[in-house]
């Protein structure tokens, strides 16, 4: 507990938040800031004190935890990270691996065999996707009517179903939809022959003879005629029951512009990622306005786009998905101008954070080409996703039948149908594909931001020159020893990280679905029930999203698997809990801007080129994932550089004996934490 002296005047802080004392500025334990020791001269330092660097040991194949002392210290004293007792500042530093002196070995490797088992069987169901006749099949009914024959009419024709009740799967092709009933429509039909005795029931008449049906009331639906006067006439014709086919099937007609968009995507965040380099502050406040101007833009063009009569006249369920896209692009606006002026101090402290970015990062310019590797493992992940998807929607059978179909003249005719079948079970494969996707998603992202993470780790860790005011780096390349450590050593722990909070995410939903389930059932205790359990689970998610991201960050510094790392960072949080309040989202504020432009500039473009698709919205939402994916990937070099010189100092002042006794952080650093994420009783007691 601090103390004040009565005649000071000031309060006293909160017990809560007590961070060590600092050290006298003649403590022999804290090192001289920017002083750079040598190998030789830190080994000797540690011989005289009674220990020894065991840097590059093999022998040591067991990872000491990051804070706690050494075994064979009998004297030793167990130490919070941010209370040190007598002594312990110093045990700290001696039992810190960090940056190259790490002794890292492989983490979690059983993850990292599930992982592979996964894709094993990704790659099974897409092979057995892939080798399904009826792909070509399915893609004649999603993109045009199709008559009884299952020949497609083109475009501008509609299939009129004269008995849509009994024969939902006979339908024959009309230049225009009839109005009006009781009209006489005569088409000429290849007709079976009435059955007899003995006659085989699959013989075909290959002569046309004309039949007359009487018309009823019907209006352009998309490629069918819809009966006027039936509610639900989605479920009476059989090709429109399949709207979610319709939908991903528009996947496969807009090749060309997710190959733009691709681009698109690749060229605005390099841009952006070259102009948060060279301009920060500038860059974060332009990209406010900048996505203000887009979303106020596309709210307009979608809210015009569903209420003007001309656009998918034939298409009410288009319409309405234009409607309610036009309103949340709407909501999304005004709120985005509500947080922009609520976030504005934090922006600009994100903003100032950006320098000390670049300051690390000009040393460390090999990361700059991570981004592109993930952008091209994305890449391949994005066309495989899509290639899938389609082909496991696609997948089902075309069957035949002889039918009879009441007419005017004659009264009855038998014709041989045919029609298409879903296969509803594989579908149901596709929440497997879709989660192996997030997650492998999430896994090719985590590369890069343990490469990050691992690089500045190195690059905090390692002296100042007095002279230069640069970091004096004792690897020759950082960038490829983090490349190197993280393929080498840590990707079961990326994919443990990457996989543990959508199971979380996939219970909360359950409970959502319930929760809208019961309010059709009127049952009061089970909705607030189910409102209470997505409330606690979503609180969960998000502390273990939280610890998840600290403990990713503690095993890039040190090297240690997922459960003692998460331990530490548990602890670590718990002992800063204000602090790191403050620290969390400043790098997630910096680029996430970055990430908005990126993702709504990409869309935008591809929203112009898909004026002349059926379905666009499919699409658009696939765009708009794979954009902000690839706008993370480069942002976030930036938002771990940020985060892991934060965590770092936290670290670095609780090894030297509490606040203010930072060895290791640049002076710059070291004004901003005091000036922006200390209180101001903190900084000057």
């Amino acid at each position: 507990m601090y103390t004040t002296p009565p005649s000071s005047g000031r309060a006293s802080p909160p017990s809560w938040f007590q961070s060590p004392a600092p050290r006298s500025g003649n403590s022999a334990s804290a090192p001289r800031r920017g002083y750079y020791h040598s190998d030789e001269e830190h080994d000797i330092t540690l011989a005289e004190n009674g220990h020894h660097d065991d840097d590059g040991d093999d022998d040591d194949n067991e990872r000491e935890p990051l804070l706690s002392p050494r075994l064979g210290d009998s004297n030793s004293t167990s130490a919070t990270v941010l209370s040190p007792s007598t002594g312990s500042s110093s045990l700290l530093r001696r039992s810190f691996r960090g940056g190259i002196r790490a002794k890292r070995s492989c983490t979690d490797i059983v993850f990292l065999a599930l992982f592979i088992m996964y894709w094993a069987g990704m790659i099974a169901l897409a092979v057995y996707a892939f080798t399904r006749e009826s792909n070509v099949s399915f893609a004649k009914y999603i993109k045009d009517g199709v008559d009884f024959q299952g020949h497609a009419c083109g475009n501008g024709r509609f299939v009129y179903f004269p008995d849509f009740r009994t024969n939902p799967d006979f339908g024959f092709c009309v230049d225009v939809c009839p109005d009006t009933a009781d009209r006489d429509m005569v088409v000429e039909l290849p007709l079976q022959p009435q059955p007899k005795p003995r006659d085989d029931e699959n013989g075909t008449s290959q002569e046309l003879t004309s039949v007359t049906f009487k018309s009823y009331a019907t209006h352009p639906w998309t490629y069918v005629c819809a009966p006027a006067n039936v509610k639900n006439e989605a479920v009476m014709i059989a090709q429109l029951q399949d709207t979610v086919g319709r939908f991903v099937g528009a996947l496969g007609d807009c090749w060309e512009v997710l190959i733009i968009s691709c681009g698109i995507t690749l060229g605005s965040a390099a841009l952006y990622l070259i102009f948060l380099r060279y301009c920060g502050c500038f860059t974060v406040f332009l990209s406010t306005l900048g996505i203000q101007g887009i979303l106020t833009y596309g709210s307009y063009r979608l809210l015009v786009a569903a209420s003007n009569p001309v656009y998918y006249t034939d298409d009410p369920a288009m319409r309405s998905s234009l409607q309610v896209g036009a309103v949340i692009m709407s909501c999304a606006a005004i709120l985005f101008l509500v947080l922009a002026f609520a976030m504005l101090p934090r922006l600009i402290l994100a903003a100032a954070f950006i320098t000390h970015a670049s300051r690390a990062l000009s040393q460390l310019k090999k990361l700059l080409v991570v981004p592109f590797i993930s952008y091209g493992l994305l890449i391949l992940l994005f066309w495989w996703a899509i290639l899938v998807t389609i082909c496991l929607f696609g997948a089902g059978e075309t069957s035949s039948r002889i039918a009879t179909i009441s007419a005017s003249a004659p009264a009855s005719i038998r014709v041989e149908t045919e029609s298409f079948r879903v296969n509803t079970t594989l579908r149901w494969f596709f929440l497997y594909h879709a989660w192996g996707v997030y997650w492998s998603s999430t896994f090719i992202l985590s590369i890069g931001e343990m490469i990050t993470a691992t690089a500045v780790s190195v690059w905090y860790f390692s002296a100042d020159d007095r002279v230069t005011s640069k970091k004096v780096l004792r690897l020759v390349d950082p960038v490829a020893y983090a490349i190197k450590s993280t393929f080498k050593y840590h990707l079961g722990t990326l994919a443990l990280s990457a996989g543990i909070v959508a199971p979380v995410e996939h219970v909360r939903t359950f409970f959502m679905y319930l929760e809208d389930k019961n309010e059709f059932d009127s049952n009061a205790v089970t909705e607030v029930l189910a409102k209470m359990c997505c409330c606690c689970i979503w609180i969960f998610k998000s502390c273990l999203k939280f610890i998840c991201k600290e403990s990713f960050y503690i095993t890039a510094i040190q090297g240690t698997s997922f459960y003692p790392s998460a331990k530490l960072a548990t602890t670590l949080i718990t002992s800063n809990l204000l602090r790191v309040g403050a620290l969390n989202r400043i790098g997630h504020a910096s680029v996430l801007l970055g990430k908005l432009i990126v993702c709504s500039t990409t869309c935008l473009v591809a929203w112009f080129l898909l004026q002349d698709v059926s379905s666009p919205l499919l699409p658009l939402l696939a765009i708009m994932i794979f954009s902000y994916g690839v706008a993370h990937a480069f942002t976030t070099i930036y938002e771990t550089t940020i985060n892991m010189l934060l965590m770092c100092f936290t670290l670095d002042e609780n090894m030297h004996g509490g606040r203010g006794n930072a060895a290791f952080a640049p002076a710059p650093l070291i004004r901003s934490v005091n000036d922006h994420l200390r209180p101001k009783w903190q900084t000057t007691l």
